[in-house]
């Protein structure tokens, strides 16, 4: 019998948990974004620095054309080019206070953040074909309904030369334990799903793709490892 009730406490946490989650999902993923992206900041702007040194679809002196998916926490923004032009896009525009607090805090208004576009990734709603030269993602794949029409909409709305950057958190086949957190805690991601990202991305339809992994030391946020990263360019 005493398992029965150990059973019925951990249904209640889950069930309290997934409640306030709902609640303060903003703030909470606010804080948890905030916290994850302080810990990949040093691979990150290696990333960023190599990936856009790869841009083949802007002249020298024109502004490049930016596009982020899901606005989050705007902790990309301290790495985009001076001067850029960038438009968003989320399903909801939830996050935009804290967006707003970024470009603050980051200094960054030189950016023109020229357009907030309220739609599904896999749609698009808006965006023109041949448009971007740089189109950016972290931790979003593994939230929404289609990631193969995501990464169609990307490769369709990139200038030839453009290219996509890329930072999401992997199911990790390679540790059992780890594995077994990430099933057990994927009921209180929402949205969030743990899928093999390197299968995900490697099935894309990019012309040439860089894939990294790299692994954060920080027992808080292990369930996240491994991270998959790098980018991927439309010829």
């Amino acid at each position: 019998m005493v398992w029965l009730y150990l059973l019925g406490g951990l249904i209640l946490v889950l069930v309290t948990l997934q409640c306030l989650m709902k609640i303060y999902f903003g703030a909470i993923l606010n804080l948890i974004m905030n916290f994850i992206h302080s810990n990949i900041e040093t691979v990150k702007a290696k990333l960023f620095d190599e990936a856009i040194s790869k841009i083949k679809s802007n002249k020298k002196n024109d502004r490049l054309e930016i596009l982020e998916l899901g606005i989050g926490t705007g902790e990309n923004f301290r790495h985009f080019p001076k001067g850029s032009n960038v438009t968003i896009l989320d399903k909801t525009d939830l996050f935009l206070p804290y967006l707003n607090e970024s470009i603050k805090k980051n200094n960054r208004n030189d950016l023109n953040v020229s357009k907030l576009v309220v739609s599904k990734a896999e749609e698009m709603v808006g965006i023109e074909s041949d448009s971007m030269d740089l189109v950016v993602h972290t931790f979003i794949l593994c939230s929404v309904d289609d990631y193969t029409k995501v990464m169609n909409q990307v490769y369709r709305v990139l200038k030839p030369g453009g290219v996509c950057i890329f930072m999401e958190h992997s199911i990790d086949n390679e540790n059992k334990k780890r594995k077994i957190l990430q099933k057990f805690i994927e009921p209180l991601m929402g949205d969030c799903k743990f899928l093999d990202m390197k299968k995900v991305l490697n099935s894309g339809p990019y012309d040439h793709l860089e894939l990294k992994k790299y692994t954060v030391n920080r027992s808080l946020i292990t369930f996240i490892n491994p991270v998959v990263y790098g980018y991927g360019s439309k010829s």
